[in-house]
């Protein structure tokens, strides 16, 4: 097998037709560099260079090792200069999940920003509620997330901002105009929620749990909007998170609470220490940081 020293070497040569002058730039002496030769001549089995007179010339076989070698070498620069840039975070590929709500409010500005300072960077995103962002994170399908950390999971976390829960009141209800509801002031409501799994979805039934409340559940959805606008219809109250910020209706609002405490709970990104990390993923966090904290 040919190595990439021996066709640096060949090329060298090839190039300036003079053992003297490549054997300076590869750093040999003239005769080491002329054992070099031979012996790739030998390996190959053909001649590759021919003297006449005193003028070296190229073979047609060693023609079309220069050409084919000069590629490979070219290659062989690109992958290094590409290994370089992986290291420091300047190329590759940084695969991110986060909830839809997540996505649309802070993932979005933080991407079109990550992206102009780290153009050579592709980021890939995927979709999911917070237990399934918290197993892509623990199996690698992520290598980041934006998630509510478990206490059962050994994953590092920085937080970025505290989940509120809220709740959006039907048109007409008792309780419009206040600025915030205890779960007991609600408790014989019905209630469309977001499915199992959802951040949302867990702070509800903790609080509720809590306060000894069982709810009567008229819909569960993994969507934020089908849950407002059925709320806008007059068919119950929709539990929200202050995640869904840029959701339409979201303004109108009231925030929940359970022993005059707001419910809240922190979301962080989150990632596994014991996983492969592109060395990219610590300036993502910084701009997630930033924007988060600017929102608060």
């Amino acid at each position: 097998m040919l190595e990439l020293r021996e066709l640096r070497n060949f090329v060298a040569v090839a190039e300036r037709l003079n053992v003297s002058q490549a054997a300076e730039v590869v750093h040999l002496s003239q005769p080491a560099l002329s054992r070099q030769i031979q012996g790739l001549e030998r390996k190959i089995g053909v001649a590759l260079f021919e003297r006449v007179g005193k003028r070296l010339i190229l073979t047609a076989e060693g023609e079309d090792l220069l050409m084919h070698a000069a590629v490979l070498l070219d290659q062989a620069q690109d992958l290094t200069n590409r290994a370089y840039g992986l290291q420091q975070g300047h190329v590759g590929l940084l695969r991110v999940g986060a909830s839809p709500q997540t996505i649309a409010w802070l993932l979005s500005p933080v991407m079109a920003e990550f992206s102009k300072l780290h153009p050579n960077v592709e980021l890939i995103f995927s979709e999911g509620h917070n237990d399934a962002l918290i197993d892509m994170v623990d199996n690698g399908g992520v290598h980041i997330a934006v998630a509510s950390p478990a206490p059962n999971h050994n994953l590092v976390s920085r937080e970025l901002f505290q989940a509120k829960l809220l709740a959006l009141l039907p048109p007409g209800h008792r309780l419009t105009g206040s600025k915030s509801a205890s779960i007991d002031q609600i408790a014989d409501e019905r209630f469309i929620v977001l499915r199992r799994g959802f951040l949302t979805r867990h702070m509800f039934e903790n609080a509720c749990a809590e306060a000894g409340v069982r709810p009567r559940i008229l819909l569960e959805s993994d969507s934020t909007h089908t849950v407002i606008s059925l709320a806008q219809d007059g068919h119950g109250i929709a539990i929200l998170s202050s995640s869904a910020q840029n959701t339409r209706y979201i303004d109108k609002a009231i925030t929940l609470s359970s022993g005059h405490r707001e419910i809240q709970q922190p979301v962080s990104a989150l990632w596994n220490p014991n996983r492969y990390r592109p060395a990219s993923l610590m300036a993502l966090v910084t701009l997630l940081e930033k924007h988060a904290q600017a929102i608060r």
